[in-house]
């Protein structure tokens, strides 16, 4: 799972998403893998796209945070 700050709202992406291309904001990425540790990163703009259950995410710049579950 993926949520990420679109321009239009908040965006969040499941498996099976349809392709999508969508212009970023400032603010929050989570990302919740389907093996390993989930995470959070700010991003300060870009664009985020998905196709074939791939979520690309292509920021100005990106600040990555500590594990958004527990602690390491």
């Amino acid at each position: 799972m993926v949520t990420a700050p679109a321009a239009d709202g908040q965006i969040g992406i499941l498996q099976g998403h349809s392709p999508v291309l969508a212009v970023l904001r400032e603010g929050k990425v989570l990302i919740r893998p389907t093996e390993g540790a989930a995470f959070e990163a700010h991003v300060t703009g870009g664009f985020l796209s998905v196709d074939s259950d791939v979520v690309t995410i292509v920021a100005d710049s990106v600040e990555v945070g500590s594990s958004a579950t527990s602690s390491h």
